[in-house]
């Protein structure tokens, strides 16, 4: 039987859809994931906004906006998606359309504390992953999701890396963490 407060404040789930932006998905920017996988992991995207809008799910975007004076790292990321940048900027294909939208200046989501708090009111339980790039960020926010105690799903068919295998490799890794591997259609 649910409590008092779970009956007025039932549990959700989100959609984090994570750096869908140039720098990373065009195959000009400084980061790009395999363009072989960029039209499958753009339709099984937006396909997952579709259902979860339709299910009630909360979407939610996240981008990295790295700090322009942090010069070691954007030396090592080649400059790659700093804060005001135009390889920063939400791809058009996959618009924003009054989704919340946290900056990220790290691998994992929950760098931003603010994401973490919007998170906890909107009494989000279980998170659905989509994004870039697989061996880092999606693995990283996935990574501290579940240290903090919520239920991780990443959309196999919406998730891309640097090639097929990295990708596979670190979707198989983050299953064996407990992560539970559905499609977008799910």
């Amino acid at each position: 039987m649910k409590s008092k407060d779970e009956q007025n404040n039932p549990t959700r789930r989100a959609l984090v859809l994570i750096d869908f932006q140039k720098d990373f998905i065009e195959p000009l920017g400084r980061m790009p994931v395999d363009q072989g996988q960029v039209a499958a992991v753009l339709q099984s995207a937006r396909q997952a906004i579709g259902h979860a809008q339709q299910a009630g799910d909360l979407v939610v975007a996240i981008g990295n906006e790295y700090r322009p004076h942090d010069y070691l790292m954007n030396l090592l990321r080649r400059n790659a998606s700093i804060a005001g940048s135009p390889g920063a900027r939400w791809i058009r294909d996959l618009p924003l359309d009054g989704i919340p939208y946290f900056p990220k200046w790290a691998s994992s989501a929950f760098v931003n504390s603010d994401f973490d708090r919007w998170l906890q009111a909107q009494n989000v339980r279980t998170l659905r992953l989509a994004g870039l790039q697989a061996k880092a960020c999606v693995t990283a926010t996935a990574k501290d999701a579940m240290q903090r105690g919520y239920a991780v799903e990443v959309l196999d068919d919406a998730i891309a890396c640097v090639s097929d295998r990295s990708r596979a490799r670190a979707l198989a890794r983050l299953e064996r963490r407990g992560v539970r591997r559905i499609k977008a259609a799910a």
